[in-house]
């Protein structure tokens, strides 16, 4: 078991004052080193401030605070093991951009400065993946496309995207297709997905997401990359979205 001391980047924030839940999810992910896995949101992993990282390649890992209260935990999951899904038709690449311009995002955000999906954050500094209402597809619920154009900044040491960069792509657009018609605050709680491959820098890809049910307070989404080019499958996740019962508002300012 390996134990790691680190801080979270404010700019890799979801709220203000608290990580992305993908982009968290992700740095896991990159800890353990596993191409596919169900990461556990237990709490809000706060930014600039210790966090301790605990890992087992390629089997599990785990983010406490400095308390020691556990705040996020990773399974690895066998390649064998992970689910297939029925996927959407992937718009062209063209009409992805246009659905891009119709981002809910745009006019109400509850987080405007995420990293991931943040409207106020600049390019080369956030992620910026607006995802918008896509034409009906039938068997996908609140159908979303978003385009992404990853730069050097989530690079790996290999030159690919980073894995946790790449959770980030998975988490945010399936919180929109979660509340596309009834918008609400929802934060991210459980998110199970698989890297098949990894995005290239400069490279264009598109972000669809869709609903797959709604229970209550409870929201279950798909997100899935795909090249859109060849509009090959690169990852793909699915997720467990909650409307929490007792929100921090001062976590909502910048």
């Amino acid at each position: 078991m390996k134990l790691d001391n680190m801080i979270l980047s404010q700019r890799f924030c979801g709220p203000p004052k608290t990580g992305n839940g993908g982009f968290t999810a992700g740095i896991l992910v990159e800890a353990v080193r596993t191409n596919a896995a169900e990461i556990r949101l237990l709490g809000p992993t706060p930014v600039e401030t210790p966090i301790l990282m605990e890992s087992e390649s390629g089997q599990r890992g785990a983010i406490y605070d400095d308390s020691k209260k556990i705040l996020a935990t990773l399974k690895s999951i066998p390649n064998e093991d992970f689910p297939e899904y029925k996927l959407p038709f992937v718009p062209d690449l063209e009409d992805v951009k246009k659905i891009s311009a119709l981002y809910p995002g745009f006019t109400t955000h509850p987080f405007p400065t995420c990293f991931v999906c943040g409207p106020k954050r600049e390019v080369h500094d956030g992620m910026r993946i607006f995802v918008g209402p896509a034409p009906e597809q039938i068997g996908f619920e609140n159908l979303m496309a978003g385009h992404w154009l990853p730069d050097q900044s989530v690079s790996s040491q290999d030159g690919s995207v980073r894995d946790a960069a790449i959770w980030g792509a998975l988490d945010c657009p399936g919180g929109f297709s979660a509340v596309l018609y009834e918008p609400q605050l929802i934060v991210l709680s459980k998110i199970r997905g698989k890297i098949i491959e990894h995005p290239k820098i400069g490279e264009d890809y598109t972000v669809l997401s869709w609903r797959l049910q709604k229970m209550s307070r409870a929201f279950k989404v798909m997100t899935a990359i795909f090249e859109s080019d060849s509009k090959r499958l690169f990852a793909i996740a699915e997720a467990l979205w909650l409307a929490p019962r007792n929100w921090d508002s001062a976590n909502q300012d910048w």
